[in-house]
Order: C-alpha cells, then sequence, then structure tokens
C-alpha cells in the first residue's frame, strides 16, 4: 500500500500584514486561496487536499471545490501561538502518513516543480526525513556588527559568495506526520532542500508583494 499524501493549506482568518490577504482577488476574480486548491488539485500523487483554517470563508471555498475542511481552533490561529505548537497542533489533527503543507501565499511555482519535487521525494524519502523549497541566499550577510558568510576584510565579489546559505521559501514541505508531531516542525533534522528561483520563491507577505506577485503571476504563467 502507497503511502498517503496530503496536502494542507493553511489559512488565517486575520492575516496580520494584508487584510483578508488570502480571500483578495488576485487572477481573473479567484483569490490566492482558490489558485492554490486549483494547482494541487492537478497534482495527481497528492492523495488529499485539507484547508485548515478558523474562517467560514474558507470553509465555503473547501466546500465548493470540493475538499476537505479542517476547522483550526481560535487559539491555533491566533499570533499568541508560537510556530512550533501551530505545526505540532496540525499534525496531530491532520491524518496522513506524509503531510505536505503548501501555503497559498506561494502562487508562482509552477506545475512542473511540484512534479520535481515529488518525484525527488519519493526516491529519497528513506534517506532524508522533509523536503523543503528553499531559495540560495547570494547575499553579503550580516548579524548586527558581524559578517556571517564573508569576510568583511577580504571581501570577495559577489558571485564568489558561499553557495550554500539557503532561505526556506514555505512553497513546498513534505514531512512525515509522526516527525512533524515529534520536531514540532515542518523541516526535519536531515532536510533535503529543493532550490527554487527567484520567480517561484516569489512569497506574499506585505502589500507590495501581492502586487509585485500578481504581475510576475500573469506574465510567467498565463
Amino acid at each position: 500500500m502507497k503511502s498517503k499524501i496530503v496536502a494542507i493549506i493553511p489559512i488565517r482568518k486575520n492575516s496580520q500584514r494584508i487584510k483578508n490577504k488570502n480571500f483578495k482577488k488576485f487572477f481573473k476574480n479567484k483569490s490566492l486561496l482558490e489558485i492554490k486548491i486549483e494547482q494541487l488539485k492537478k497534482i495527481k500523487e497528492i492523495d488529499k487536499i485539507v484547508v485548515s483554517s478558523d474562517s467560514k470563508k474558507a470553509q465555503y471555498i473547501s466546500k465548493k471545490y470540493g475538499i476537505h475542511f479542517h476547522n483550526r481552533k481560535k487559539y491555533f490561529a491566533s499570533s499568541k501561538c508560537s510556530g512550533s505548537d501551530f505545526f505540532q497542533h496540525l499534525a496531530l489533527s491532520i491524518k496522513g502518513d506524509y503531510l505536505m503543507y503548501c501555503p497559498c501565499t506561494s502562487p508562482i511555482i509552477k506545475h512542473v516543480t511540484y512534479k520535481k519535487f515529488l518525484k525527488n521525494f519519493k526516491i529519497y524519502k528513506n534517506k532524508y526525513d522533509s523536503f523543503n523549497t528553499v531559495s540560495r541566499l547570494s547575499t553579503f550577510m550580516w548579524k548586527g556588527n558581524k559578517s556571517l558568510n564573508y569576510n568583511s576584510f577580504n571581501a570577495p565579489n559577489s558571485q564568489d559568495l558561499p553557495s550554500n546559505y539557503y532561505e526556506l521559501t514555505f512553497g513546498i514541505n513534505i514531512i512525515s506526520r509522526k516527525k512533524m508531531i515529534k520536531f514540532k516542525n515542518i523541516v526535519g533534522k536531515k532536510p533535503k532542500f529543493f532550490i527554487l528561483d527567484k520567480l517561484e520563491s516569489t512569497d506574499i507577505d506585505e502589500s507590495i508583494d501581492f502586487d509585485i506577485a500578481q504581475v510576475l503571476y500573469k506574465k510567467n504563467l498565463n
């Protein structure tokens, strides 16, 4: 019997930086949530899609698209809840062998990328304990007054910076349900990073991100 992959779309009723971010019309009168649902429904390797939210609107959209809905308790949808507690609660609440965490704030991930990601997962799932999309950080990084990834007194050219610094994009993540409960995270102790380019790494956090993502989505995917 094959392992069951359950895709989770997390939605907060009250998004912090952009009001109703997940429900705002993004492209052709469709919201970010609707676009993500449509993306995931095209991936045959996914056995089940669950929207986890404290929002009645999200519940209505889930019903409209014929997918499952997890009614998240108010505390676990609030800023009082830590990231670790949120991830553990999600895994405790939703059944499945592997949980695939896919926020709708990463709309510019191509169909072929989902396919490649899941192919990697199928090949290496016994070697790594999580699979996560990242973007490569090729910038001059500092923490306080100390450089992190280069010697500021012997500065290299930007193309010669270390290539092993990454940023989680949170676009696609897979981890076993048991490990997500244990680690309270979507990243395991031995993760396999899947590098995305700048376009597909686009994440909507602030209003300007939403505007830029709209333009990029229309230009590159449609």
